[in-house]
């Protein structure tokens, strides 16, 4: 019989801890959201280095020019949601239309794209995703990955926006949320327009 050891439980303890589910809280403290048909979408971006590296260790979001956005969908109505399709987009107050980058690219350097094998087969960044990433866990951890949410409950994760490090390109944006369907009926439920302006607390 295998042996574990006194070093067992801490080896143990240190597994669950990286596998810790991020609590995104109340819905109600959410001030950005907009609802449709007993659906919910509601957005936080994350800026605030300490409140980041509770969430996500030593990953340097400033450094590396990124933003993450939590997105949390609430569904309150008695039908299943298909999130297979979900498209998150960031558009700034200029117009200009910002999709969110994978989880394993959120390390990599802006100019080095990621060889083109394996393409997902879902919009969504995690979905299709083979494994974590080895440099940034707790980022392929925290990912948005939901391929739907139930009747009456939550689905949320983080989208990851490659903004830069010049001028504040949050100020006067949006987020625009489309290709959340009833899984019964297939029908698309209309978009959701959310504006960060409203997301007024720095988290």
């Amino acid at each position: 019989m295998l042996r574990l050891g006194k070093a067992a439980p801490l080896l143990l303890a240190a597994a669950l801890a990286g596998q810790e589910r991020f609590d995104p809280g109340p819905l109600t403290t959410y001030p950005a959201q907009e609802s449709n048909s007993q659906v919910t979408v509601a957005v936080q971006p994350y800026r605030d280095r300490e409140r980041l590296r509770k969430i996500f260790g030593k990953t340097d979001f400033d450094k590396l020019g990124i933003v993450p956005l939590l997105v949390v969908i609430a569904n309150d109505s008695d039908q299943i949601m298909r999130l297979d399709n979900l498209r998150v987009q960031l558009i700034t107050a200029d117009g200009q239309k910002v999709d969110p980058i994978p989880a394993d690219d959120v390390v990599r350097p802006a100019n080095v794209r990621r060889p083109d094998i394996n393409p997902r087969p879902s919009p969504i960044p995690g979905i299709g995703r083979r494994r974590p990433s080895r440099e940034a866990p707790e980022v392929a951890q925290r990912e948005f990955v939901a391929p739907l949410v139930e009747s009456h409950s939550t689905a949320h994760g983080f989208f990851y926006f490659r903004l830069g490090k010049g001028p504040d390109r949050l100020a006067g944006a949006k987020i625009y949320v489309t290709g959340i369907r009833e899984a019964k009926s297939g029908q698309d439920l209309f978009y959701f327009e959310i504006r960060l302006d409203r997301a007024v607390r720095s988290r």
